[in-house]
């Protein structure tokens, strides 16, 4: 069986988990991403596309356009799913004049790598290279396995693409706040190999504990509270503030490892519970602290994760800098329930399932 995933980038390294777990399988795996990572992650292929949002000139567009409308004209899809569409005739004819710009280069790719030969095609974001979903359409032609796997704003701020939508047998998701927004949705934990992350060294008794947080955007996990509290706490701790941001995926994971505490969020507002940072540091003993909504708490039973609010963060912060018995059992419980809940063995074991009850083996 030959599976390809298809993205707009690699964002979180996790390509290089799915690939390797579908080869154990005796399966060949590829991916393919519109534009190349901006996060030094590793690349396979690229369509390279042209008028990616990447580009400076296509967020001076987008925010052009948005000043162009206001909210009413622009409003949050609703529904479930939620069903994407343009928000202006302008913002449509962008996108039909870039399919057609792209078009020539994607044929080319495609006929180059022989990219209609694959059984299963996972479109990662629910969303095509071709923005009226041209490929996808013909993939369903095909008679090709095709999953959608959506990852937060996909759903919440877009919507499904309907191309896409309709030709999706499968739909997965790991974050548990967009099973309700679309039907039949199955949640799929991300993978992690423990062995290929750093490995970090903890504080000494009498040395500084090292407090962690990774963001890309501060207003999403509540950073600047989580920064005051921390610094506020240093004055009467000995506690160093390590904020990691602006710099690459194997940067941030070497200033994580060293961490001996890490919080992840205090807000829902960038996805429920905890994502890939939460993992990284859980899988290299790192007790973890996140916002864990009684919904969230429901679906995940027992788990390692600290939980905090902004009204909580100070005292269990507190009560994890002056308990270094708790701080351990936390890394012992949180490296075995990685290794249950995202250990790529039992991931790609779901993932099969999932696979045989679509009818895609």
């Amino acid at each position: 069986m030959k599976i390809l995933y298809i993205a707009p980038e690699h964002v979180t390294g996790g390509f290089n988990l799915f690939a390797e777990g579908h080869r154990k399988r005796g399966n060949e795996c590829r991916w393919i991403t519109f534009f190349k990572s901006q996060f030094n992650y590793e690349e396979d292929l690229c369509f390279e596309l042209w008028g990616m949002p990447v580009k400076n000139w296509v967020k001076g567009i987008r925010s052009f356009i948005n000043r162009t409308h206001s909210l009413d004209d622009i409003p949050e899809p609703s529904g479930n799913p939620p069903v994407w569409q343009s928000s202006s005739a302008m913002e449509a004819i962008l996108y039909r004049l870039r399919d057609q710009l792209n078009s020539p280069r994607i044929k080319r790719t495609i006929k180059r790598h022989h990219l209609s030969d694959f059984d299963i095609y996972h479109f990662e974001q629910g969303i095509d290279p071709y923005r009226n979903g041209r490929w996808i359409k013909q993939l369903k032609k095909l008679d090709k396995g095709i999953v959608a796997f959506y990852h937060g704003s996909d759903l919440r701020s877009r919507g499904v693409i309907p191309a896409v939508h309709s030709a999706s047998v499968l739909n997965l998701t790991s974050e548990i706040d967009l099973l309700e927004r679309l039907p039949g949705m199955k949640y799929l934990y991300l993978p992690i190999d423990m062995t290929k992350l750093p490995v970090g060294k903890r504080s000494a008794e009498g040395d500084k504990l090292k407090i962690s947080h990774a963001a890309r955007n501060r207003k999403i996990k509540g950073s600047d509270l989580i920064e005051q509290i921390v610094l506020e706490l240093a004055k009467e701790y000995n506690t160093e503030w390590v904020m990691i941001e602006n710099v690459d995926y194997d940067t941030s994971l070497r200033i994580k490892a060293d961490s001996d505490i890490f919080i992840d969020q205090i807000t829902d507002s960038g996805g429920w519970g905890y994502g890939a940072s939460s993992v990284e540091a859980l899988a290299m003993g790192i007790p973890t602290m996140t916002m864990i909504n009684p919904r969230v708490a429901e679906f995940l039973g027992e788990h390692p994760f600290v939980n905090v609010t902004p009204d909580s963060l100070r005292s269990e912060l507190i009560d994890l800098i002056e308990n270094v018995e708790r701080r351990r059992k936390l890394t012992e419980y949180g490296l075995k329930w990685v290794n249950e809940r995202h250990g790529i063995d039992s991931v790609m074991d779901k993932l099969y399932s999932y696979y045989r009850e679509a009818g895609l083996m």
